[in-house]
């Protein structure tokens, strides 16, 4: 999950539940929204951000054709944890 500071906007990247019935698929929502599956068409980091290429339809939900945040981990996790993460999500 992703909040923009200044917005409070949410962004989530989301997967079923294993045996679910598309376990095989992510999609994003804004937490309240219904899911987009397969709503990126490309990502990256740059540093400490996460960049996301969106689709159409995702780019009409967020507002926008690329969503970049800055990454602020807690606790122990880092800036490469969070993107092997992501990683995972969208294989």
């Amino acid at each position: 999950m992703f909040i923009d500071d200044e917005s409070l906007a949410c962004f989530q990247i989301q997967r079923d539940l294993t045996g679910g019935p598309r376990a095989d698929e992510y999609c994003v929502t804004t937490g309240a929204s219904a899911p987009i599956y397969g709503g990126i068409v490309e990502w990256r980091r740059v540093e400490d951000r996460l960049e996301f290429a969106l689709t159409r339809r995702a780019s009409r939900l967020f507002g926008d054709e690329v969503l970049s945040f800055e990454i602020s981990p807690v606790d122990e996790a880092t800036i490469d944890d969070i993107a092997a993460h992501v990683d995972r999500l969208l294989r």
